[in-house]
């Protein structure tokens, strides 16, 4: 066969691969591929693109004999080779990061190996000799269309029977991340190894089970890590309970005591009102009407509409934290607003991370007011147009150098600190679809986290 009909044949297998590699990754990452028209071209594009440069370069390691080097080791290059290409593919494609991207093609590896199980009944015992016609059109049925409908069987099995959600969830467990890829990395090399152990140059019976036994281990870590994870959603739903409910008792204590206060007084207020009405001074009325609502809505308003903002944060970690600075600050007196614009569920930025970042951003607003006269922390969620914006606002009281904020050692509160705002950047790098902003404005140093959701 000349250099282009196996580049040919390359291409139509390689074509399905990638399609069917493209369509499960969505079961398995937070991103949308081909969400509106534009990227559904730069899509298709990227898919041509990277087919046609496998396929070319997968002629070349055939007929320059790699394939076919001992030990396999021609074969480990090829596989990794392309596990690493459809990798950036896939980050290109959902807008995940590189690790999240190399892990589920791994993960997807491991997953067309079980549909290549069952597709390799077919040819179970069998070696096609491709110089035969009828041989070779047996072949290309397997390769073509038997494997293909399997794999694509396997895709179905992850979509309905949940994998993706368990996988979602396994993956923000960063602990055990290094074992797991670790395994995911080796299997080629653990599937070809048993089966030259196992069986030589026969039939392939016993390396057919590594794909399950593998899947079944993982299968059984994510059940651990599942059941650990509802542990600790439980034990922090609790705590984050318990503390809610702290903190509205201890509001509602503290409106029931501006009431009492506002009641005892009403009647003075009111008897001064009379007088200034029975003169017919009516804008004397209607100022001290205003500023006996006025002081009304400062001093209980303000607390009913902090449980009331508390109500539209939805996601756990996120209140949770929230909660606890938010606790800090009444300790330390300082004045704080919290507006949630809409319901908060959920963001595509891992939860952790989210926490970190936000955590970093409210300390240092609390570190710069604290003790100071006159000082305000500003704390808004908003979603909006596709995209969720953290803002952390605070009055500010030295000067900021712009040029080395966030680089290590920068600090503008004294030996000992710093460490804050470049920890912030280095979790920031890791994601291409989170956006920080930093500004001064009207006297006020801001903070500003988007993230784009789609």
């Amino acid at each position: 066969m000349s250099f282009w009909q196996i580049t040919g044949f390359n291409m139509c297998s390689l074509t399905i691969e990638i399609g069917l590699y493209s369509w499960m990754s969505g079961f398995l990452l937070s991103g949308s591929p081909g969400r509106g028209v534009k990227r559904l071209f730069k899509g298709c594009l990227a898919g041509l693109f990277l087919t046609s440069f496998l396929s070319v370069m997968a002629t070349v390691f055939y007929l320059t004999g790699v394939l076919g080097w001992r030990f396999g080791v021609g074969s480990f290059l090829w596989t990794y080779f392309v596990l690493a290409c459809v990798a950036f593919f896939l980050w290109f494609l959902h807008g995940a990061s590189l690790r999240d991207s190399f892990l589920c093609v791994l993960m997807l590896e491991l997953l067309c190996s079980c549909g290549e199980i069952v597709s390799e009944l077919y040819t179970f015992g069998n070696f096609y000799h491709l110089e035969v016609s009828g041989e070779r059109l047996q072949y290309l049925i397997w390769m073509l269309g038997i494997r293909p409908a399997c794999i694509f069987m396997c895709g179905l099995a992850i979509k309905f029977s949940g994998l993706g959600g368990i996988y979602k969830k396994w993956i923000e467990q960063e602990r055990i991340h290094r074992g797991i890829l670790t395994l995911l990395l080796i299997y080629p090399v653990l599937h070809f190894g048993l089966d030259r152990v196992a069986n030589g140059s026969g039939p392939r019976a016993a390396s057919l089970m590594l794909p399950l036994f593998l899947l079944l281990m993982i299968h059984v870590i994510f059940v651990y890590v599942g059941r650990d994870r509802q542990q600790k959603q439980f034990i922090m739903t609790q705590q984050a309970s318990l503390k809610q409910q702290a903190i509205y008792i201890e509001k509602l204590e503290q409106i029931q005591s501006e009431l009492r206060r506002f009641r005892h007084d009403f009647k003075n207020m009111t008897a001064g009102m009379y007088l200034q009405a029975k003169e017919g001074d009516l804008d004397a009325v209607s100022a001290f009407i205003q500023e006996m609502t006025g002081d009304f809505d400062r001093q209980v308003g303000g607390q009913i509409r902090l449980l009331n903002q508390l109500g539209n944060i939805h996601m756990l970690e996120v209140k949770s934290l929230l909660l606890d600075k938010l606790e800090g600050m009444q300790r330390d007196e300082i004045p704080c607003e919290l507006e949630v614009y809409g319901p908060f569920e959920n963001t595509r930025m891992r939860s952790t991370d989210l926490c970190r970042c936000l955590g970093i951003l409210v300390d240092n607003a609390m570190d710069e007011v604290r003790g100071r006269k006159d000082a305000r922390i500003h704390l808004m969620i908003s979603i909006n147009n596709g995209c969720t914006t953290f803002r952390v606002r605070n009055t500010l009281y030295g000067t900021v150098n712009f040029e080395r904020l966030g680089t290590a050692g920068y600090t503008t509160k004294g030996e000992g600190h710093g460490i804050g705002l470049e920890s912030y950047r280095r979790i920031l790098e890791k994601y291409d679809f989170v956006f920080p902003f930093t500004a001064i404005q009207d006297g006020c140093f801001v903070q500003e986290l988007k993230i784009r959701e789609s």
